[in-house]
């Protein structure tokens, strides 16, 4: 039988999916925008090549909770120097051609750009230089506006922007303008990266998609990664990317999340494809057509998931932020669907008394 929702905690949720093997160890949060109402760490930070438990200190790869944590947030706060209605060429000259007419910067935090949902960068050559040259040679797939295609090259692109807009990196740039404020220790580069928890082990994932497409690359990593950010193309950017790379705790999480509750948004949280199947914000995932969402969240719910185990979801009229981190992909990626996993974690959050 299924605990009641209304009375089961954070704590026996993180055991009931560590011995069901959902995922070696997690960190889980519930709170509203002024406080924690509710968290919990259990289960084990690495497994492989030995045991080492997990507690309320270690970081999490977060990897895409870096697109609206991140990338989002510093495109809010260079304001005006980057219009969401700007097209790429007006910041980068290579990008001024004809097949990418149509593209803007609203459209890179959207997933409509048309751009393909994912390219190993590296295997051109590593590095943000080496990058901005490939992304400018790839072919878009399709129109801009033709549909929601999720895609990491998006904000790699949009990465090349914030640092020539920002006149910084990226890690720089989010640690003064978006982490200091929040009052978050998320960061890129973890300074001890010991207290993080592993994941997987051998790049097995980014192997097999490179191979998919016929390309060969002979730098992937055979080790357990630990510290560094999982995603390859992060990773070989030099670890600070606006599609992934931050590193944080739970609790670190929240304080940049419920600053979108304290701004109301700007506009970022709004449904800005109306006409899809999928409802984008800016960065931000909404509830229709998310995998993560369950019908309980308004329609006012935004939020975000993470391949590594992650997500965070944001119920605006409930006052309501839900965090799950894990390192579900440790030592490997398995093939069942996490949305399960999340959907049972927002079910319990959202069917508590408040």
């Amino acid at each position: 039988m299924s605990p009641d929702p209304a009375s089961a905690s954070v704590k026996a949720f993180l055991r009931r999916e560590i011995e069901e093997g959902s995922f070696p160890g997690g960190a889980a949060l519930v709170a509203s925008g002024d406080a924690i109402l509710d968290q919990a760490a259990a289960g084990a930070a690495c497994v492989d090549p030995e045991y080492e438990a997990a507690d309320a200190e270690t970081l999490y790869d977060l990897a895409s909770l870096t697109k609206p944590l991140a990338a989002a947030a510093l495109t809010r706060a260079a304001g005006p120097a980057l219009p969401l209605d700007a097209a790429p060429g007006r910041f980068l000259p290579e990008w001024k051609k004809t097949r990418f007419d149509g593209i803007t910067v609203a459209s890179l935090l959207t997933h409509t750009s048309g751009l393909a949902a994912w390219f190993p960068l590296y295997s051109r050559g590593e590095g943000a230089a080496s990058y901005r040259r490939t992304l400018a040679e790839l072919e878009p797939e399709m129109a801009p506006g033709a549909a929601v295609v999720y895609s990491d090259l998006n904000f790699l692109l949009l990465a090349q922007l914030l640092e020539s807009v920002l006149s910084s990196s990226l890690d720089r740039a989010f640690e003064e303008l978006v982490a200091l404020p929040a009052g978050s220790s998320a960061r890129f580069l973890p300074e001890a990266p010991k207290r993080a928890a592993a994941t997987e082990k051998g790049d097995l994932v980014e192997r097999g998609m490179t191979a998919r497409l016929g390309l060969s690359y002979a730098g992937f990593r055979d080790w357990v990664v630990r510290g560094d950010v999982h995603d390859g193309n992060a990773f070989r950017r030099g670890g600070v990317s606006a599609n992934a790379g931050l590193f944080g705790t739970a609790p670190d999480v929240w304080r940049l999340a419920r600053t979108w509750l304290d701004l109301g948004g700007a506009g970022y949280t709004a449904d800005h494809t109306p006409a899809h199947p999928e409802s984008r914000g800016l960065a931000w995932q909404r509830k229709r057509g998310a995998g993560s969402a369950i019908p309980e969240m308004s329609d006012d719910s935004f939020g975000h998931t993470g391949f590594t185990g992650t997500s965070v979801w944001v119920d605006p009229r409930r006052d309501r932020i839900a965090v799950l981190l894990t390192n579900r992909i440790h030592p490997a990626a398995p093939a069942a669907n996490f949305h399960e996993v999340r959907k049972r974690f927002h079910q319990m959050v959202w069917g508590r008394k408040t």
